[in-house]
């Protein structure tokens, strides 16, 4: 009980963390999604909003672990503590990210109003010109994903093979799901098929960290037009920092589900061990994104600063392409990826149809993982 307790509140307190601090790691002429002028930075109301939000961010995610606390004082057994803990994590956990969402739309409102009461259209500069690096992809932006299919390629025939190798040495009875607890709480007869589950999951999963891997290289490039060449430093930095994360994550994440294949090949019925690992594993990919998230900011920019705060270097302002300054629409954009506007990383160009065949695909696989798992 304690051990999912204690995974739900680490999930919604750095969930809340992580999103608060967005505001703060996004391109600087970005406010909750909308274009302003370098000098919006200076002005105290735009320093507020970022502010608030944090704060309220951080209050939320604190408050919205009350509620699991109360299973300290309820009468009720064991089982139908750990469905408490569960139902009402998951709903916390939606209802957090429903808060956050419904604060971002106040204030890319308010940035909105600001923007249209407050600047000129000189100042806005709507023809700004974009500035391409015709080498910017010669040198090394990301990991090869060669190191992905090796590294994940030997994990998953590991997994495939050890029960295969062992097979006539496994019980006849092998442990098949186990509680937060880590007590197995069912058994099912030995088959290949149970083994090649796992595989299965995890040849979804590495294809999904390779094509993300890949969209890290091809999105599309934002230069800034003042000191050019270390804006390209920075966006070379952060994608290689990004790639380097997602390999780590990725096979961690494959090495991880390798563990419940070994617990069913060994019969070994307490995974008390492997859901501390859990834990552990949480804490270090959340952590991570953090550390990226402060130090290299959203295409680099908060990587060695480059740029004189009192110096404008706006760059192009195509607000009107952005739907709630979260999805972008431009049919005259031949990039199907692109910068996120809020946060870090990368999204899509939905007015392209790869973006939708993308979206599809995703989507796809991901439900057939779950009907694998859960077959």
């Amino acid at each position: 009980m304690f051990e999912m307790l204690l995974i739900m509140i680490i999930t919604l307190i750095l969930s809340g963390f992580v999103i608060g601090i967005t505001p703060y790691v996004t391109r600087r002429n970005i406010h909750f999604g909308v274009m302003l002028p370098d000098k919006a930075n200076d002005l105290s109301i735009t320093k507020k909003w970022k502010s608030q939000f944090f704060r309220w961010s951080m209050i939320s995610a604190l408050g919205s672990t009350l509620p699991l606390f109360i299973v300290f004082f309820l009468n009720l057994e064991e089982e139908s503590v750990m469905n408490y803990i569960g139902i009402a994590g998951s709903v916390m956990i939606l209802g957090l990210v429903a808060l956050q969402f419904s604060m971002y739309f106040y204030f890319h409102r308010q940035a909105k109003i600001l923007k249209n009461e407050t600047f000129s259209s000189d100042e806005i500069r709507h023809d700004t010109r974009i500035m391409i690096s015709t080498n910017f992809r010669n040198e090394r932006l990301t990991v090869s994903n060669a190191w992905f299919i090796v590294l994940g390629g030997i994990i998953i025939l590991v997994t495939t093979l050890v029960p295969v190798l062992l097979y006539d040495q496994i019980p006849a009875y092998i442990p098949r799901h186990w509680n937060s607890d880590g007590h197995t709480t069912l058994w099912m007869p030995k088959s290949l098929r149970a083994f090649f589950i796992a595989p299965a999951i995890q040849l979804s999963l590495l294809s999904i960290f390779i094509f993300v891997n890949y969209t890290l290289k091809v999105t599309k490039q934002i230069i800034t037009p003042k000191n050019a060449e270390i804006s390209i430093k920075q966006n070379r930095a952060y994608r290689y920092a990004m790639s380097k994360m997602m390999l780590v994550f990725g096979i961690s994440s494959l090495i991880l589900l390798s563990v419940p294949q070994f617990l069913m090949v060994f019969s070994i019925s307490d995974s008390t061990k492997f859901v501390w690992l859990v834990i552990i594993y949480l804490i270090a990919i959340l952590g991570s994104v953090i550390f990226i998230t402060l130090k290299y900011g959203q295409g680099g920019e908060r990587y060695k600063p480059s740029h004189d705060s009192n110096n404008d270097y706006q760059i192009l302002d195509d607000d009107s392409f952005w739907k709630w300054g979260m999805f972008y629409h431009n049919p005259n954009d031949s990039a199907i990826f692109v910068e996120k506007r809020f946060g870090i990383g990368t999204t899509v160009n939905f007015a392209r149809w790869q973006a939708w065949a993308f979206i599809i695909g995703i989507f796809g696989l991901i439900i057939i993982t779950m009907i694998i798992s859960l077959s």
